[in-house]
């Protein structure tokens, strides 16, 4: 990896973490306990920074096509749900449980490829996997501010987040769509739903709050919130462009455990107790054990792709979105071409 990869690898890192203290901050520290109505602002400020980006041509959108939007209505649902269950459960569970929560979204989607597919992962990955949902039964246990709403709220999350990839997973390559495309799609969807879902929850005067306060911090910390959305894609795309879908994978899985450990000392919410923080390091230790697994299968993966029989022909790349396991990916597809020398590849994460 050279410098600039590294640096594009510390971005996404350091947005991933930052995202979650951030919107936490909103919750615990300002007390602005209206989940749907922060879930508004993001699609409201991505949708408006998606437009800006395109019309300065910074990036590159797709023709919007209804029939696009459509197909992909189960696919936004599933994504605003995720969005939804994220916050609610963000807003009553502290930062390390909550990681561990959200960590069950691998074995789901391993579940649900199970049922759907009849597909399983390797022996291997299937025991790093039930080493991680240990963890997060024993921290579970030794949690001394256990909220059982809070618990149901982000295990949903994970559930909901596990649907999301697994349909992206389906529709990927049905839908030759871009990540921006992709996410563009998903936020004219959650918009209306979402300032439905705020004003029948009763939220509307939370709307009125944010839009009269005279609080600057508080504000400051709203739109970075509402930022970090979008800007957390920009970071992702940005590592799997410049770096590969494995890079922004061992990242990923890297800072739940680094944010797990430092939300144990960031907001004063998290009571240690010796259950709980032996179940954090069985699941930390259970979480770098499927990274390390999945960088082995990627070896053996470009080993072969890398093989005598494929070299020999150029290849242009054309952008899909897919997953891999738990990880969705933006795969650029080989097309071979008759007149050059060497295969020119590159993979994703989204």
């Amino acid at each position: 990896m050279n410098y600039k990869g590294l640096l594009v690898a510390a971005f996404y890192g350091v947005m991933s973490v930052a995202a979650v203290f951030i919107n936490k901050a909103i919750f615990h520290v300002y007390r602005f306990s209206f989940p749907y109505t922060l879930v508004f602002f993001q699609t409201l400020f991505t949708l408006a920074l998606l437009a800006l980006m395109r019309l300065s041509r910074t990036i590159r959108l797709a023709p919007f096509r209804l029939h696009v939007l459509r197909r992909v209505s189960l696919l936004s649902f599933a994504f605003l749900l995720k969005l939804l269950l994220d916050m609610a459960a963000l807003s009553r569970v502290n930062i390390p449980m909550y990681g561990v929560l959200k960590s069950a979204t691998t074995p789901f989607v391993l579940l649900l490829d199970f049922l759907l597919r009849a597909k399983s992962a390797s022996l291997r990955i299937q025991l790093s996997v039930y080493m991680t949902a240990l963890g997060g039964v024993i921290a579970g246990l030794g949690d001394l501010t256990f909220d059982p709403a809070g618990y149901v709220l982000a295990l949903s999350s994970a559930l909901a987040t596990a649907a999301y990839v697994v349909i992206v997973g389906k529709l990927g390559e049905e839908l030759q769509v871009d990540s921006f495309t992709l996410l563009l799609y998903n936020n004219c969807w959650s918009l209306p739903f979402s300032f439905l879902l705020l004003a029948l929850n009763g939220e509307l005067p939370a709307v009125q709050r944010v839009l009269h306060s005279r609080d600057t911090m508080f504000l400051i910390c709203f739109v970075l919130s509402c930022a970090s959305a979008f800007i957390l894609n920009l970071a992702t795309y940005l590592c799997t462009l410049i770096n590969d879908s494995l890079t922004t994978s061992i990242v990923g899985r890297t800072k739940s455990i680094l944010q797990g450990f430092g939300g144990l000392f960031a907001f004063g919410d998290v009571l240690v107790s010796p259950t709980n923080l032996v179940g954090l390091l069985v699941n930390s230790g259970g979480i770098g054990w499927y990274a390390v697994e999945k960088y082995k299968e990627a070896r053996r993966r470009s080993q072969h792709m890398l093989s005598p029989g494929r070299a020999g022909h150029a290849m242009d790349a054309k952008a899909t979105i897919t997953r891999d396991g738990s990880q969705l990916s933006l795969v650029f597809n080989e097309v071979k071409t008759e007149d050059a020398d060497q295969p020119d590849t590159r993979n994703g994460s989204v």
